[in-house]
């Protein structure tokens, strides 16, 4: 029981995770709370998902499940900011489709860049993620 295939799945879960809480929770709910229903959040996001993409490629993560789980989790999370629990935004009438639009905008961009980065391309014969041409230096998989 065990060897390579849990150590792998086991590593998939601790990445899974690691990314949610902080690519995801932390970042959109840090972001929310800086620029609260300003505008300036939709550029903020997208400027901060090359970021995220680029770390989540450095670590040959597939992000499938990560971002149908932050997919659904957005909708919950965006429902429910503002509400009475939520201190951070009293007295603010929140604007949703605000939140929604940039929430999700960002998800999508974080996808897609993670695939795009991690798209193999065949350089000199040897075939490799896309982000590697940039730093040919760092040793491969």
């Amino acid at each position: 029981m065990g060897g390579p295939t849990l150590a792998a799945f086991l590593m998939w879960i601790f990445f899974t995770a690691l990314f949610y809480l902080v690519c995801y929770l932390a970042a959109l709910n840090t972001l929310d709370h800086l620029t609260r229903n300003s505008i300036l959040k939709i550029p903020a996001l997208l400027a901060l998902s090359p970021i995220v993409a680029f770390i989540i490629s450095i670590f040959h993560y597939n992000p499938l499940i990560l971002f149908f789980l932050m997919l659904i989790s957005n909708y919950f999370r965006v429902k429910n900011l503002g509400g009475s629990e939520d201190k951070r935004f009293e007295g603010l009438t929140l604007n949703k489709p605000l939140f929604f639009t940039a929430s999700y905008l960002y998800i999508i961009a974080v996808y897609a860049l993670a695939a795009w980065f991690q798209n193999p391309v065949e350089l000199n014969g040897t075939t490799q993620p896309y982000w590697q041409t940039w730093f040919p230096e760092l040793p491969g998989e």
